[in-house]
């Protein structure tokens, strides 16, 4: 079993990220940003990346970054983390997480 779990939005924002990447930046690139990203993954469902809220409206919703993007996920009173998103830093996040958690 996987130790953290993907929402369907999560998994597009990756799809996107990974076109993006490999147009600009080559396969090697890719390859790079996808263990960084999924090492991310795997060290918050670990706990071995502070917790860091991102709103006093949704408590339960943390923040880490890799590199250009903010992950966003929700762990608190779960045993596996949620990721909703991996947006990246010159999107409008807000908006982003609005339609997300509306």
């Amino acid at each position: 079993m996987q130790p953290y779990n993907l929402s369907a939005t999560a998994e597009n924002d990756l799809m996107e990220i990974a076109r993006y990447t490999l147009n600009n930046w080559g396969k090697e690139a890719l390859k790079r940003y996808r263990i960084g990203l999924k090492n991310t993954f795997l060290n918050i469902a670990k706990n071995e990346i502070p917790k860091r809220t991102f709103s006093t409206t949704f408590p339960d919703l943390f923040v880490s970054k890799y590199k250009y993007h903010y992950i966003f996920y929700i762990a608190k009173n779960r045993i596996t983390p949620v990721i909703i998103g991996v947006i990246h830093e010159k999107r409008d996040i807000v908006s982003q997480l609005n339609e997300r958690l509306g």
